[in-house]
């Protein structure tokens, strides 16, 4: 049945449009709010209120707006999901930190490679300028009850090589960071510094987030020390904004 829009009346259809889709998502009428629901396509939505694409795309683009979608181009218009508490305090871990708020992810190396240490990576972990560093690229998704994954973080880690020969395959191994640094005899280390940013992503960073280069990402530089205070790890986290919230807990430096 088409929908009831009042035309000439002053609200562009566009406009109307929206408010409808913006109630019925209010009213959880597109599933549970999982990150998974879907709006229904512009094509029937177009045959639904009586328009063309163009108008509908144009109230699709007020709700992301809005906040309230998503849209994933090649996938769908998905039901923005409430944003996930990623505490960042003294003890960071991620997965310790996505289980408690319930979420099951999967963890996946994009790359890993050992390389010698520029500025910024020698001058965190505390090497001189060229010492053999271990770079991984990590991406984190998260796992729904259908088992579609939702892509939650992308990372950059850097490793002293020396201190931790072979770590990308320790880590293979053990599909844990905190797990791999134990098998070189860190049993526990800590976050001394976190900068937080935000930033437009790169082509890069956004396929592995999954988002289009127009939606803006935050950003956590951080370094951990050992117990001794030694630097075991740098690296840069990137997390969808409109997924991912930060929270700063205190003792943080």
């Amino acid at each position: 049945m088409t929908a009831q829009l009042e035309r000439g009346g002053g609200v562009a259809v566009w406009r109307q449009i929206a408010q409808i889709l913006a109630t019925e998502i209010g009213e959880r009428r597109y599933g549970e709010g999982l990150p998974d629901d879907r709006l229904p396509s512009e094509t029937d939505l177009a045959v639904r209120f009586g328009v063309n694409r163009h108008t509908v795309r144009r109230a699709i683009l007020g709700l992301a707006e809005q906040g309230l979608v998503n849209v994933e181009h090649g996938r769908g218009t998905f039901v923005q999901a409430a944003a996930i508490g990623y505490v960042i305090g003294r003890r960071t871990r991620f997965t310790e930190n996505l289980s408690q708020n319930n979420l099951k992810t999967a963890q996946q190396i994009v790359s890993a490679h050992k390389l010698k240490a520029e500025g910024s990576v020698a001058k965190a972990l505390g090497l001189r300028v060229g010492a053999p560093v271990y770079r991984l690229e990590l991406t984190r998704r998260s796992l729904d009850p259908q088992g579609i994954e939702l892509p939650l973080a992308y990372s950059e880690n850097w490793f002293p090589a020396t201190r931790f020969p072979d770590f990308p395959d320790v880590f293979a191994q053990h599909e844990s960071i905190s797990a791999a640094l134990a098998v070189f005899g860190v049993k526990d280390y800590t976050r001394r510094e976190s900068r937080i940013g935000a930033r437009m992503p790169d082509a890069d960073i956004a396929r592995h987030l999954g988002i289009n280069r127009q939606q803006p990402v935050l950003s956590v530089e951080s370094t951990d020390v050992d117990e001794a205070g030694n630097p075991i790890k740098y690296g840069i986290a990137y997390f969808p904004a409109d997924r991912m919230q930060l929270v700063v807990q205190g003792g943080t430096q």
